[in-house]
């Protein structure tokens, strides 16, 4: 409900503070008289998009302009606030702001001081206002709206089914996405199937094992090319250790020498067996020596030929490696992750499993989508009712209503798709309503719907303006009515031009254009007394000045019976 709303340099209106009670509260005044750019305040203050009319707000030459609208808290509202960690008290105060920077004007939002972004101001909207405007009725074309207002009309009992719906949607593609994922990774194995044999066969052929293989062999053709001098050291090292050159006496010779005369040295003096021992471990190791070179000489015997043979190998590792843009470790676990790929069977049993799981979930899912479409079903038909009797109150005693309902591809709504069909005269089928309708046969029909809806959502401001266009007489009346009956259950605004309605609200409010100082501002006064309200009546009736204020003054009379 909203409590207040201050404005602060805003065009037409300027800096104003208005009270608002609750029940039912008519705006009139003349044409031009400010009443849409009040409407335009509201809806610009929760605005849940941007449109160009929010800067036309502004009074002009205004560096600052704000508009601050005041709520009431209820439940839904407390609970989104928490949930958005909004601090709050008994009040919610909703502000918007518009400042001048670099010629242009930057608008922001504020919650309880705070500031919110366009997202947050967009859901409170739906908390707080609900707009029926001028032009409005082409919602009623949306077939998702009408499904929405059907769902609305029982939501307490129906709400169970459609979170089940939509679970069990959810729980379906969930299989269903994973079954489509495993046979389409089977399709494109297949497809890759060829290419991948064809690789797997390729580097089969290189029988490879070990991943230092192309090392070891540039290695080996580092010896072989060199294996005559290689050859030709390890002889020259041998002569010198072993054999000796000419009439000069080998290594050996000298330390077998030394090793002979140390040892009788040791038995006169006993202080050289240290040295003899030491000495006898260095000639061990000398004599291990040239045995490991002459092992070392016998694998210098290599045929000629298994240099070219390793060159061939060595070469086609590196054509591999060049070839498939990996080297020779990565090309090993390469051919082991082929390996791998190719031995995967269809795994048919797992797809088999994944098949039986998607049906259980799609038999489940269209259970509980029929369940849902009973149920809306029978709502429509509460639908039905109560909205021809409605709209035969408000003017049309021949009009017939019909939900029609048509199957779609399940969604997480449901397989539900309904159009509304109508028809106000006898011997016209029934139709679209989009189709049919004139522009007063929806706005009645929009209104009808929205005095039904009214009574299960008691929270949020009602906003009409001027729904009772082109409506007239005991119309009128009944409009007149149902807005009282809306408002015993909703705060309720509306602009109206129909003398009889405005009569019938709890509260009036008159815009009227006035000039000051060469510049039109609207001046919107809360008409309390009985006098002013008559008056106001009477201009709306026109007509001559007696016949017209006695006419405002019977409905007043008529009002308060």
């Amino acid at each position: 409900m909203l409590k207040s709303l201050r404005f602060q340099n805003i065009s037409l209106f300027g800096n104003l503070e208005i009270d608002f009670d609750k029940g039912f509260t008519a705006f009139t005044g003349e044409t031009g008289s400010g009443k849409s750019i009040f409407i335009d305040t509201l809806n610009s203050l929760l605005a849940c998009k941007k449109i160009i009319l929010d800067n036309k707000l502004v009074e002009k030459d205004s560096s600052f302009s704000s508009i601050e609208g005041v709520f009431y808290i209820f439940s839904n509202t407390k609970d989104w606030l928490i949930n958005q960690e909004f601090d709050f008290d008994d009040e919610l105060i909703v502000t918007r702001e518009w400042r001048l920077k670099e010629n242009k004007y930057k608008s922001r939002f504020r919650i309880n001081g705070v500031l919110a972004n366009r997202e947050q101001i967009s859901q409170l909207r739906s908390l707080l206002l609900d707009f029926t405007l001028q032009g409005d009725t082409y919602i009623l074309n949306n077939r998702d709206y009408q499904l929405t207002l059907l769902d609305s009309l029982d939501l307490e009992k129906i709400e169970e089914s459609i979170k089940n719906v939509n679970q069990c949607w959810k729980n379906w593609h969930e299989s269903y996405s994973q079954l489509k994922q495993a046979q389409e990774k089977i399709i494109d194995f297949k497809n890759q199937f060829e290419e991948l044999q064809y690789i797997y066969q390729d580097l089969e052929k290189l029988e490879l094992k070990d991943p230092k293989e192309d090392r070891k062999l540039e290695m080996d053709q580092n010896r072989l090319s060199n294996l005559y001098r290689l050859k030709e050291g390890v002889k020259t090292i041998l002569l010198r250790l072993n054999e000796g050159v000419d009439e000069y006496p080998s290594l050996l010779d000298h330390t077998n020498f030394c090793i002979n005369e140390l040892k009788l040295l040791s038995q006169i003096d006993s202080s050289l067996e240290t040295i003899f021992n030491n000495f006898s471990t260095l000639t061990n190791n000398f004599y291990d020596l040239t045995y490991q070179i002459k092992d070392y000489e016998q694998t210098l015997d290599i045929d000629p030929s298994y240099l070219n043979d390793l060159q061939i190998r060595l070469s086609t590792l590196k054509l591999y490696q060049k070839k498939y843009q990996r080297n020779l470790p990565e090309l090993i676990s390469y051919k082991n992750e082929l390996f791998k790929n190719l031995s995967f069977q269809d795994n048919s049993n797992n797809i088999e499993e994944l098949i039986s799981f998607e049906h259980e979930q799609r038999i489940i899912r269209d259970q509980s989508n029929k369940n849902l479409s009973n149920m809306r079903k029978k709502i429509a038909l509460k639908l039905e009712d109560k909205l021809i009797t409605s709209l035969k109150e408000l003017g049309m005693p021949n009009v017939r209503f019909k939900v029609l309902f048509e199957e779609r591809e399940p969604t997480v709504n449901g397989i539900d798709r309904v159009n509304f069909m109508f028809s106000a005269n006898p011997g016209f089928p029934l139709a679209p309503l989009a189709e049919v309708a004139s522009g007063g046969e929806k706005s009645r029909v929009l209104l009808a719907i929205k005095a039904i809806f009214a009574s299960f959502d008691q929270t949020n401001l009602l906003i009409f303006d001027e729904i009772d266009s082109g409506v007239s007489g005991s119309v009128s009346s009944y409009v007149a009515n149902l807005l009282n009956q809306l408002s015993c259950h909703r705060q309720v605004f509306c602009v109206t031009h129909q003398p009889l309605i405005a009569a019938f609200a709890d509260n009036h409010f008159a815009f009227k254009k006035i000039v000051i100082a060469g510049k039109t501002v609207s001046k919107l006064t809360n008409l309390k007394e009985i006098a002013d309200r008559q008056k106001e009546l009477a201009l709306l009736a026109g007509g001559e000045i007696v016949e017209a204020n006695a006419y405002a003054a019977s409905l007043l009379e008529h009002k308060a019976a």
